[in-house]
């Protein structure tokens, strides 16, 4: 089973994921955030889920199954990044 979040901070009612799925997610009329109807949440598929979340601009949905995150993932820095953005002098460079 998947258990699917809104992120309150970060929704800011597009409604693009009520479009794709509608009756799984909501739009709170009073304070414009989505929201999940947990009954509805079953009758939609998995792929419709994933492209709820997808299509939210602002990844205010996540997606997590057995305690694992699947959406949106967590992407480490890239490593070297560090080095390469470091000065080097040149042989001609003077520093006082």
């Amino acid at each position: 089973m998947l258990d699917v979040r809104i992120d309150p901070k970060r929704c800011l009612a597009y409604g693009r994921c009520a479009s794709i799925a509608s009756g799984a997610f909501q739009i709170d009329e009073e304070t414009r955030k989505a929201f999940i109807d947990e009954e509805e949440l079953g009758e939609v598929t998995t792929q419709q889920i994933f492209a709820a979340a997808r299509a939210c601009p602002t990844q205010a949905i996540s997606i997590e199954q057995f305690g694992r995150r699947l959406y949106p993932q967590i992407v480490p820095p890239m490593r070297g990044v560090e080095k390469a953005e470091q000065h080097i002098p040149a042989d001609n460079d003077e520093h006082s």
